[in-house]
């Protein structure tokens, strides 16, 4: 067998942790252009922080890696994802040529592919991988072939085609919940040694959020030992209502950092690369924390409403979430140059262990009962001194969502979008979104009106989620190529 090896190109004007590999059929080589805080050794390369020492560079050995990256072993090139679902890897393979890119504007720039600016249906596409992995939407179509999108993964190239390799899946003990915790605690730790090493060029630092919840409170508290000392917060959540954990952080020892959850909007733009990663875009407001997310390994709660919760009943390996959350910072990380690291997805193939023990007798004191009840996360808090009353209460969001009519694109995205509209569609989805407006409308008042005489409380069910209905921005559903169109920009000076 020929043993593959990868070259090295670096780019200075691309975004700092972007890469894309180039692979020919019969080549022995593997082309490598990335950004400049990609690392680069000469058997493998990457950008990420794994449970593992980073000097053997084993995170294709590992389920417990966060970011990507590529290894030359056994003959061929391993392409390592996420263990989380809130990055992916794009493949093509056009013509003579095969790409492989942590970045779906990077992949589409320099491989010359386009996508149909027509296409309705890009946010369910994307959403889907909330169905697990065996069931979201893997393909995107382009002018110049398939784009497959690959989640949680490995993708190997072998010399003449790709094929894809399951991480590695150890049995964990989490019989109990101070196994389960010491877990969690101790791969933190060797996550922070790993992102530490004096070797990198570019080392990390652990940066935490927090919030009045249960999840990033949780986080907080388990990373302490790995050396998290500053967390951000984000302000104005729910109608002005504060969500900032301040007092929390207080009590853990930590600096918080509070960011005004709106400061994204004086940034020109600032949606375009969150959209271009999940054509929702709903984590934009992190934008206003780039001062503090840049250098840093982000330690986030998503997925702990599935993993975490008392409730669930998705307890299969699929990995099926909620939600989307989380996913639309792949593309806009790569620029901020931080790696996203979800502590939830740590063991998260266990899933049905694990809410066991939310369920189990041991954890029964920490249960408030409701259904907004995470005894894990509640039983880690208040063991570190962390008042019950404090946390965990109400659940709040903080995304943005751009498909209502009233948090759509900000003025100066409007006015590159609308112009994009008229040049790639029809004058009939331009001009639609008043029409669609006034006939829910109207719809709505007719609903309310029969709910109010007739007292029918599924009807008046019916008449807000119709109102919902109504507020929704018909010009949202082809924002995805226009984002993405934009995004490619950063890749073509190549």
């Amino acid at each position: 067998m020929t043993s593959l090896r990868l070259r090295f190109h670096r780019s200075d004007t691309w975004p700092v942790l972007s890469w894309l590999a180039r692979c020919r059929p019969g080549d022995e080589v593997v082309d490598v252009i990335h950004g400049t805080h990609v690392e680069a050794a000469p058997d493998w390369f990457c950008e990420a922080v794994w449970d593992g020492a980073y000097e053997s560079g084993d995170f294709d050995r590992t389920d417990i890696v966060f970011g990507s990256g590529g290894r030359a072993r056994d003959g061929g090139i391993t392409f390592v994802s996420s263990g989380a679902t809130v990055d992916r890897i794009q493949t093509m393979e056009s013509g003579e040529e095969v790409w492989v890119s942590n970045s779906l504007p990077c992949l589409l720039a320099i491989s010359g592919g386009q996508l149909d600016p027509a296409y309705p249906h890009y946010f369910r596409d994307f959403s889907s991988i909330r169905l697990g992995l065996s069931r979201y939407a893997s393909q995107v179509a382009t002018n110049r072939g398939v784009i497959r999108l690959t989640y949680f993964n490995n993708v190997v190239w072998d010399g003449q085609r790709l094929r894809t390799l399951a991480k590695p899946n150890p049995s964990r003990d989490f019989g109990t919940f101070e196994r389960y915790r010491d877990f969690l605690e101790a791969t933190l730790q060797r996550v922070g040694r790993n992102l530490t090493a004096s070797v990198r060029q570019y080392p990390y630092r652990f940066l935490g959020t927090i919030s009045s919840g249960y999840d990033s409170p949780a986080v907080a508290v388990l990373a302490r030992q790995a050396g998290l000392e500053d967390v951000i917060s984000f302000d104005g959540v729910d109608a002005g209502e504060s969500d900032s954990g301040q007092e929390i952080a207080t009590r853990l020892g930590l600096r918080v950092s509070v960011v005004a959850r709106d400061g994204w909007r004086a940034s020109r733009l600032a949606e375009v690369p969150f959209l271009a990663g999940d054509a929702k875009g709903e984590d934009v407001y992190f934008k206003s924390a780039e001062g503090e997310l840049s250098g840093s390994a982000l330690l986030t709660g998503f997925h702990g409403d599935k993993i975490w919760d008392k409730h669930t009943t998705a307890l299969g390996p699929d990995l099926v979430r909620g939600d989307q959350s989380g996913l639309s910072l792949t593309e806009y990380r790569l620029r901020a140059g931080f790696i996203h690291c979800p502590v939830p997805f740590m063991g998260v193939r266990q899933i049905r262990d694990i809410n066991r023990l939310s369920r189990s007798s041991a954890l029964s004191f920490w249960d408030i009962g409701g259904h907004y009840t995470r005894p894990i996360c509640r039983r880690i808090v208040e063991e570190a001194g962390v008042p019950r009353e404090l946390f965990g209460i109400r659940k709040r969001a903080s995304s943005v969502l751009f498909f209502h009519g009233s948090s759509f694109l900000t003025p100066e995205a409007m006015e590159e979008y609308l112009p994009w509209l008229e040049t790639h569609l029809p004058p009939m989805a331009a001009t639609g979104r008043s029409a669609a407006r006034t006939q829910l409308a109207r719809l709505t008042r007719s609903v309310e009106r029969f709910a109010s005489t007739r007292r029918i409380t599924l009807l008046e069910k019916t008449a807000h989620r119709i109102a919902g209905w109504a507020d929704r921005e018909p010009l949202f559903r082809w924002v995805f190529p226009w984002a993405v169109e934009r995004a490619r920009g950063a890749y073509i000076a190549a």
